[in-house]
């Protein structure tokens, strides 16, 4: 983790203020904890999201695989959960005090967690280089306040998901089903959206 970390962490930051902070999970009792949390928090959202799955294989593959995550998180050796030292509301104060045009909440938000994701992403990259691979997910987010507990979290650290960590079965990875380039990209200007035919 030290060594992947130290390979995400040249990532583009907003106003290069750097505000992320990596809470790394590996003791047992720790990761049960945790894991409870998430498998509170993310019920509401499976079994909504179980319904709209029925009769579509890839969205169902997709569900059966978030069920898994949430039965088995408290198994996956590294937790790792990316969080900010500044709060939704400092980074809003930040943009309304220069005259930004209210409502700046959009922004700030936008602006706020924009900060941590280009590191993020480096880090998952940079755990595949080393063999590792890992699921990233929000949805322990709707118990924020539980987790932090769970973390020791001072009041104006904000979480920002969830990074599951272990070394993969096998080494072939599949490509998940994505819709085509064609499909999502709009030259100069938006265009009505063709067929959403997926790649496989």
């Amino acid at each position: 983790m030290h060594a992947a970390l130290s390979t995400a962490l040249p990532a583009s930051s907003g106003s290069d203020d750097q505000l992320w902070q990596w809470v790394v999970v590996t003791d047992a009792e720790q990761r049960n904890r945790l894991a409870e949390c998430y498998r509170r928090a993310s019920r509401p959202y499976l079994e909504a999201m179980g319904g709209q799955a029925a009769g579509d294989p890839e969205r169902c593959r997709s569900w059966r695989a978030s069920v898994d995550l949430a039965e088995h998180l408290h198994r996956v050796p590294v937790l790792v959960v990316p969080c900010l030292s500044m709060s939704p509301d400092a980074f809003e104060d930040r943009f309304g005090k220069p005259g930004f045009a209210t409502p700046v909440d959009g922004v700030a938000h936008s602006v706020h967690h924009g900060a941590l994701w280009p590191a993020l992403w480096g880090l998952v990259l940079a755990l595949r280089l080393r063999g590792l691979a890992c699921a990233v997910t929000t949805l322990h987010l709707a118990r924020a306040r539980e987790a932090a507990g769970i973390l020791r979290l001072p009041d104006h650290v904000t979480q920002a998901g969830l990074l599951a960590v272990a070394r993969p079965e096998g080494t072939h990875v599949c490509p998940a089903p994505r819709r085509s380039v064609e499909a999502v990209q709009h030259q100069e200007f938006w265009r009505p959206a063709p067929s959403p035919a997926r790649n496989a």
